[in-house]
């Protein structure tokens, strides 16, 4: 066999998946928020309200929530057909909030309206507040106006998190939200709701020409993230939506509009789950793919990989860099032989102690591809196209470094992006989940920004590793590819991981799975403010102890402090 499973615990339960857990937090935690004093100085924020159809049963509780809000510093804009508009002042009515010129107004139009036309219709009256979007049925956290209005920028977007009523009333279904990545936002319409949009934004939006689509939320958080000069995610469920009030037809056309707007050459096709998409980016021209692969020994492996890149490549034209680190073992030898014999393969032999980031910089300073992709001996392609996948990723030129999923042979899930400070110093998120699932907020289906990747397969422009001086040879075995993408962050690239490039990885057959205490106090002495700020792309309320994507748990800053102080220095 070319594969012992490992013995994995079987991941625990994400927040979602706990309801009792989740009920019990959210109730006590939003009481404790609220509590609080608001903010001060905050201007009042325009509410934005499209009845489109006849009103829910629930739009009462939706206007009742905003009349208990901490701050009264906000007004609200209904817009709604002329042949439903009586019912909509009948439920102002029974909600008990008052229908004024200066606090509440409703804007009746034809039937022929759209939704797009209606919503901009309700921007339109803004004035000069910021604005922010809200639904029939959903229900406002008393606090929501403050904090979205002090999160705001005149020209910026803010997004908090959400849950929903459940039909017994408690609380379920919470989507806890990471920071703005505009790659997830293409995926799926996940920074959801509430939406409030600076004035100076919408004065913006105002003046683009609109589009018609059945798919208005996802194609106003895609024109408002894509104009505003500032993104804020606030980590606070604000947001209570009705259960079910989502089953709305896909409509794709926002997606392909925000890529044409932003000169992306791209095809969108249905993703893995409703109302997600997958983004395929087109190669601009011929791509040369130098794939680097650091080995010792175990010659099957290094066949099953070479033979498996070969069969699934695609149109990339590839050279293959095989470095090898002090292999003995005859067969290995001759498998290098017949290999070397090919013109696309390239055989470096170093000999010097393990060093994973120089062996892979050594090799990198010799290869001519437009892309460099790592590999590991122990990587297995089974998807057809990946190549062309990861490299049209990696030559966009706002992206620094692009990973991939990747499976362990019994179908479960090894990695699909890493979290900083997950486990430590640095995690993969969902280890263990069964293939077929999605994982909490579709992380582990769809294409997003993530903290970092793993080197296992990791694929970066030749101009980008250049700039960064390669990897960290002080970070000889662990850590070099998480600081590798941190460090094109600050640089100002993104790290992505997609899903589309699907390979199946033994891990470390070779080395083994040990760790190099030295390279973790290494990298902790130089990213310790960012582990404790908190890994953006990943929501603070989620726990760093394990790979679940479970519930904070109350201690988790001191075990943090604990782990770190268990680390002996050198």
């Amino acid at each position: 066999m070319l594969f012992a499973p490992r013995a994995l615990p079987p991941l625990p339960p994400d927040v979602a998946q706990d309801p009792t857990a989740y009920a019990s937090w959210a109730v006590r935690h939003e009481a404790a928020r609220v509590a609080r004093a608001p903010a001060t100085g905050t201007p009042p924020l325009h509410l934005v309200m499209v009845v489109d159809g006849p009103a829910p049963p629930q739009t009462v509780e939706t206007l009742r929530s905003l009349e208990r809000q901490t701050v009264a510093r906000w007004t609200l804009t209904i817009v709604t057909h002329d042949s439903i508009n009586t019912d909509v002042t009948s439920i102002l009515a029974v909600s008990g909030v008052r229908h004024s010129s200066q606090r509440v107004r409703i804007t009746a139009v034809d039937g022929a309206s759209t939704a797009v036309a209606m919503l901009r219709l309700g921007l339109a009256q803004h004035g000069s507040s910021p604005v922010a979007v809200i639904f029939p049925g959903d229900l406002w956290a008393p606090d929501a106006v403050d904090l979205l209005g002090a999160a705001l920028s005149p020209a910026g977007v803010a997004y908090a998190d959400e849950d929903c009523r459940l039909a017994d009333g408690s609380l379920g279904l919470p989507r806890l939200k990471p920071a703005y990545s505009p790659d997830f936002l293409l995926s799926s319409p996940y920074t959801g709701r509430p939406l409030a949009l600076g004035a100076e934004l919408v004065d913006r939006l105002l003046a683009q020409p609109a589009g018609e689509t059945s798919a208005v939320e996802h194609d106003l958080a895609l024109r408002a993230c894509e104009a505003a000069d500032r993104v804020v995610h606030v980590p606070e469920v604000l947001c209570h939506r009705t259960l079910g009030d989502d089953q709305r037809p896909t409509d794709g056309e926002p997606v392909v509009s925000a890529l044409a707007r932003r000169g992306m050459a791209a095809t969108v096709t249905d993703g893995p789950a409703p109302h997600t998409f997958h983004i395929s980016h087109h190669l601009a021209g011929p791509c040369t793919a130098s794939i680097i692969i650091p080995l010792r020994d175990e010659p099957r492996f290094l066949r099953t990989c070479i033979d498996s890149v070969d069969a699934t490549r695609g149109d990339i034209a590839v050279e293959y860099l095989l470095i090898d680190n002090g292999s003995r073992q005859p067969e290995t030898a001759t498998l290098l032989d017949a290999l070397s014999s090919r013109p696309d393969v390239h055989r470096l032999s170093d000999d010097r102690p393990f060093n994973w980031a120089a062996l892979n910089n050594t090799a990198a300073g010799t290869a001519g591809g437009d892309v460099l992709v790592f590999l590991n001996n122990d990587i297995e392609a089974t998807t057809p196209g990946w190549l062309s996948t990861l490299c049209a990723q990696a030559l966009r030129p706002e992206v620094g470094v692009v990973g991939a999923r990747l499976l362990y042979p019994d179908r479960r899930v090894q990695h699909c992006g890493v979290v900083l400070g997950m486990g430590g110093a640095a995690g993969h998120v969902l280890v263990g989940l069964e293939a077929d699932r999605q994982g909490y907020l579709q992380m582990a289906v769809l294409t997003r920004e993530c903290a970092a990747v793993t080197g296992a397969c990791l694929a970066s422009r030749r101009q980008v590793f250049d700039a960064l001086g390669g990897f960290d040879e002080s970070l000889g075995v662990d850590l070099n590819d998480v600081d590798y993408c941190l460090r094109a962050q600050r640089a100002g690239w993104r790290v992505l991981v997609d899903p589309a490039v699907e390979l199946v990885h033994y891990e470390s057959p070779s080395r083994g799975t040990a760790g190099d205490v030295r390279d973790i106090v290494n990298f902790i002495d130089r990213w310790e403010a960012s582990i404790l700020a908190g890994d953006p792309f990943f929501n603070p309320r989620l726990t760093r102890v394990d790979s679940s994507c479970a519930l904070r748990g109350p201690g988790e800053k001191e075990w943090w402090q604990q782990w770190r102080s268990t680390l002996a220095r050198p």
